[in-house]
């Protein structure tokens, strides 16, 4: 009597221990798992690598001892990623030769102003602040400061 799930096994394959390779599936029913004994898979590992033979080891044939020295052989790069390929996407297009001269863009200044502006801003009007002073309390300071200077003149 099987109980389900279970695994079944078959060597050689592309699971790769020191002495010999193996595969491994999950059966989850009995027809299931008949049809795969049927197939040439084991119900142990140990069955599968001896019905195998010396086909299970067969992914150590023309291996290096151990001790050889392991150099990594460099691989070129898939064409797309390859530095002639990318220099050549982007190479800019050559430019009409009468192309109309690039007009400056206007710029609006309607974003807030930074923490360096409102630090600078409060410095000159002398008006304290650390770190800490958040920089919305440092511009309602400011407003309040400059208020005072115009209502005071």
């Amino acid at each position: 009597m099987t109980t389900f799930p279970c695994l079944v096994y078959r060597a050689p394959g592309s699971i790769q221990r020191a002495r010999y390779s193996y595969d491994a599936m999950p059966m989850h029913g009995q027809a299931q798992l008949d049809a795969k004994l049927a197939a040439g898979w084991h119900m142990t590992l140990e069955q599968a690598i001896e019905a195998a033979g010396p086909l299970a080891a067969r992914h150590l044939m023309g291996r290096k001892p151990k001790n050889a020295r392991r150099t990594p052989v460099k691989q070129k790069p898939p064409a797309e990623r390859r530095a002639s390929m990318v220099k050549a996407a982007k190479k800019p297009a050559p430019a009409p030769a009468h192309a109309p001269e690039p007009v400056a863009p206007v710029v609006e200044d309607n974003a807030p102003p930074t923490r360096a502006e409102l630090e600078a801003k409060a410095t000159e009007l002398a008006i304290p602040f650390n770190k800490r002073t958040s920089d919305k309390k440092l511009a309602s300071l400011i407003e309040t400061a400059l208020a005072q200077q115009t209502s005071g003149e």
